[in-house]
């Protein structure tokens, strides 16, 4: 497609002015071209492009020309977006979907490329240089380490899993990244919920070491041995003039000195308990199995079978036997209290018991039992120690060869990376700072003290709690930390006074701060659980543009890189995903359009001064309505609902349209939607927590019907909170779903539950209509209701993958369709088209369309840019879909 002259960038503007040759494009190809677009309108069709390309380029043609279209609305161009739409794919029929309009308010052209791959929130970035190449390291709750080629978003080497711990088969996660050149090799540092820190070689992706911990150094014929242990408790003996490993000990629990020796206790798999000799590497004593361990007179006493098959009784508060033969300790035996089971083996030195492994597999040094003291240390150890006066940290690579790196002479790289080299070993003995906290001073020490996102704490810097960044403005260091309120402070690195006004903008807690140049400013990239990353001129003291929006879930960490000659940050977040933003653009991009900025949790529609609209609630606990004809927002956003909305729904009282939500106190509020006013006073039902509403006009007054935990429904007085009748109750597991409609005349309540049933009342009079409607083999999570045939009738959708057609009137099934996907999905709606029910089921990132009465799919599924939220359908047929924080519609053809 571009032999002939590609590198023209005349060439890339045709390609990005023909819609039709994009969809169907090799996606490689085209993100290769992205940055070499030169005129506007051909920038504008590469911004679409890379909206959403971390989903696209894996679809198929078809689907692709479905989210680009959606992603060029969303951008504010329909007419680009109707072009996607009517692009032609070979071997494909046209599309049969066009979007009306979508708010958009969460796409950001400064968006370079979102990376996704992670199957879990991604808890930290960190970005390096290899061999001239961009690359980003991330660590996620999957509990994978991921190594990305920044230029291309694609992974460089597969996935790290973290490690297992043989005793609890919990894997471990990472908590924090960084990266440095070691000797001229770019590593990644990663510290895990294990406590591990592990070094990565960033070329190949593979482990190289990790960081142990030195119990103890001393001079052992007449060399100089350090004794360090790792994370699996396998503690080594290395020789500090070469660096090579003397020896190890598997499974180590305790030190002790013994009768002037030093020695190790081991458990092992078996349960065994053996002491070995350091210096030797041999073992001392024997461990002895317990067949059967009593107390006598509150004492406790240990029965041992040897190799010899001698039995012996052991009194554990001397450590001495019973009895001066095996005949007379045996004699004690019919007069104990009770059987000790937790006790499972004894180690015995020079006739004495000096050592018990409970069942649970800990060790317990016997005279801590019997007189409180020890007669050794747990095996601890510090990560980060003292050599020649330096502070330096021990890396063992593949448990063979003893590396010590200099922290004290580490610096910083023009990249941005560390450089920290590794030392030669010496005969002088090692040290350990007193009083420091072993896990945060080596994290601190290896990334130079650049945040706290280890959940360790900190040591002595300007703020303990918060991330915090060190740069340097107008030639003077400034350290940027983050407040508990949200704020940035800048202060003067030697003094700790501060500089400027504080950075205020964020909404919630900045997890993360990184700087940036970017001409000849000095830039903060700040990352918050308010869902936004923001960028600031640090000498200004002033936020930089608009924040940088896209992120669905929080953000919990930032780092900024240099990508073909122009400065990104790299933000990670709990949606999944890792987000490349370009720094240039900062000073001169728009703000985008307003709208949720957060998931949006329901939509409904209703009328507003005679107009059809819209109404969506987030988890920002913020309500939007919006006009359908052309997407605009109608009034002002209705904010600051008590928590997060569990369930939401429209009405019209006394004439205004309002709108009802409960909170997650089971309370309900009745909001005017044209004043945002309180209707009536809120009020709390007994629901425990409502999981749907639903609204319907019972004797001329509107009314709200909820349902909830409690298995019941209630229903209420819109215009003053009164609850009308008893709780209705018949259901015996949750009701997550309701909707109303009118049955012979009278209004109808159809709520469907975890008892698999879907059972039909009437609000008058609060008695159930018939019996259950039974057919669904796992819970029922949605009901809608709709006409067929002039008659009503009710759609369900279950955990049983099936949705089912329910005649109202009969009570039989009258249709079905698989849904597609199992799980317990809730987005579901129906639409009508030529008069018949078609129902639309959201999972995922897709909608897929059923003709109930047939049981056919209507079309191939749609596919979204962001999972699917709720659903809901215009009075004209549209389809409304929440996908994220976004509202589309879309219209059939």
């Amino acid at each position: 497609m571009f032999e002939a002259s590609e590198g023209l960038p005349c060439d890339v503007d045709e390609l990005f002015s023909d819609p039709g040759r994009l969809v169907s494009a090799e996606p490689e190809r085209v993100l290769e071209l992205l940055d070499r677009a030169r005129g506007s309108r051909a920038r504008f069709v590469a911004s679409v492009y890379r909206a959403s390309a971390g989903v696209h380029r894996d679809l198929s043609p078809a689907q692709r020309r479905q989210v680009l279209a959606l992603d060029a609305a969303r951008l504010g161009d329909r007419d680009l977006a109707a072009l996607f739409a009517d692009a032609d794919v070979p071997g494909e029929p046209g599309g049969q979907w066009q979007v009306d309009w979508v708010s958009g308010s969460l796409v950001d052209r400064r968006l370079v490329r979102s990376l996704t791959g992670h199957g879990g929130p991604v808890m930290a970035v960190a970005t390096a240089v290899v061999d001239g190449k961009a690359v980003a390291v991330t660590g996620s709750r999957d509990k994978t380490l991921r190594f990305w080629d920044l230029a291309t978003g694609r992974q460089l080497h597969e996935p790290v899993t973290g490690r297992t711990d043989p005793v609890s088969s919990t894997t471990a996660e990472v908590l924090s990244v960084a990266t440095a050149v070691v000797d001229q090799q770019a590593v990644a540092f990663t510290l895990n919920t294990d406590g591990t820190v592990l070094v990565f070689d960033l070329a190949t992706g593979r482990g190289t070491g990790e960081f142990i911990r030195v119990v103890e150094s001393m001079t052992l014929d007449g060399r100089c041995v350090v004794l360090t242990v790792g994370a699996d408790r396998t503690m080594h003996s290395w020789d500090l003039v070469t660096g090579r490993r003397l020896g190890e000990f598997a499974a180590v629990t305790d030190m002790a000195i013994l009768d002037g020796r030093r020695v190790v206790l081991t458990t092992e798999a078996d349960g065994a308990l053996r002491v070995w000799d350091v210096v030797t590497h041999r073992q001392v004593g024997e461990s002895l199995r317990v067949v059967r361990a009593v107390t006598l007179h509150g004492r406790p006493f240990a029965l041992t079978m040897g190799e010899e098959q001698v039995p012996r009784l052991w009194d554990l508060v001397t450590g001495q036997p019973a009895g001066p033969s095996p005949t007379d300790s045996l004699d004690l035996l019919p007069e104990c209290d009770e059987d000790l089971a937790h006790v499972f083996a004894v180690t015995v030195v020079n006739g004495r018991v000096i050592a018990v492994t409970v069942d649970t597999g800990e060790t317990t040094l016997l005279a801590e039992l019997t007189t409180g003291r020890r007669i050794g240390t747990l095996v601890r150890g510090r990560e980060a120690a003292v050599m020649d006066g330096r502070p330096v940290a021990f890396t063992a690579r593949a448990g063979r060869e003893l590396r010590i790196w200099d922290l004290a002479t580490s610096r910083q790289e023009a990249d941005g990376m560390r450089v920290v080299e590794t030392i030669v070993p010496s005969r002088q003995p090692v040290t350990f700072e007193v009083g420091m906290e072993a896990e945060t001073h080596v994290w601190e020490l290896i990334t130079g003290g650049r945040d706290s996102r280890s959940h360790l704490g900190g040591t002595g810097r300007a703020d303990s709690n918060g991330a915090a960044e060190i740069a340097v403005v107008d030639g003077q260091s400034v350290t940027l930390t983050a407040e508990d309120d949200g704020t940035v402070r800048v202060r003067a690195t030697a003094t700790g006074l501060p500089v400027g006004a504080p950075l205020t903008g964020h909404t919630d807690r900045v997890r993360a701060i990184a700087t940036a140049r970017a001409d000849r400013y000095t830039l903060a990239v700040t990352a918050g659980l308010d869902r936004t990353v923001r960028v600031w001129d640090v000498a200004a003291g002033q936020q930089v543009g608009a924040p940088l929006t896209g992120h669905t879930g929080q953000v919990w960490d930032v780092a900024t890189a240099v990508l073909d000659g122009r400065p990104v940050a790299v933000t990670a977040g709990a949606d999944h995903t890792v987000r490349t933003w370009d720094l240039t653009s900062t000073h001169q991009i728009d703000q985008p359009a307003s709208g949720h900025t957060g998931p949006v949790l329901a939509v409904a529609t209703a009328v507003l001064e005679g107009r059809p609209v819209a109404v969506t609630v987030d988890a920002d606990r913020a309500v939007q309505a919006w006009d359908l004809a052309g997407g605009r927002q109608a009034v002002e956003a209705i904010t600051g609902l008590e928590g997060e909305a569990s369930a939401m729904t429209t009405a019209a009282v006394d004439g205004r349209l309002v709108v009802v939500t409960a909170g997650p106190d089971a309370g309900i509020q009745v909001r005017s939607m044209a004043d945002a006013r309180q209707v009536c006073d809120p009020w709390l039902t007994h629901h425990g927590r409502v999981l749907t509403m639903a609204t319907a006009e019972l004797d001329g007054r509107p009314v709200a019907v909820t349902a909830g935990s409690d298995r019941t429904v209630c229903v209420w007085d819109l215009a003053t909170g009164r609850q009308i009748g008893e709780p209705l109750s018949g259901h015996s597991g949750r009701i997550p779903a309701v909707a109303t409609t009118v049955l012979a005349q009278r209004p109808v309540a159809v709520t469907g539950s975890w008892d698999k049933t879907v059972r039909v009342w009437d609000l008058a009079t609060g008695h159930q209509i018939g019996e259950p409607l039974t057919g669904h083999t796992d819970w029922v999570t949605a009901v809608a209701t709709t006409m067929v045939d002039g008659q009503p009738a009710a759609v369900t959708r279950s955990r049983d993958n099936t949705v089912r057609l329910w005649d109202l009137g009969t009570g039989r099934q009258i249709g079905s369709a698989p849904a597609g996907h199992t799980g317990a999905g809730r987005a579901l709606t129906v639409i009508t088209a030529s008069g018949r029910p078609l129902a639309a089921i959201g999972q995922d990132r897709t909608v897929q369309l059923w003709d109930l009465v047939t049981g056919r799919e209507m079309a191939a599924e749609y596919v979204l840019p962001l999972p699917v939220a709720a659903l809901a359908s215009t009075p004209s047929g549209a389809l409304i879909v929440a996908f994220g924080p976004e509202v589309a519609v879309l219209s059939r053809r």
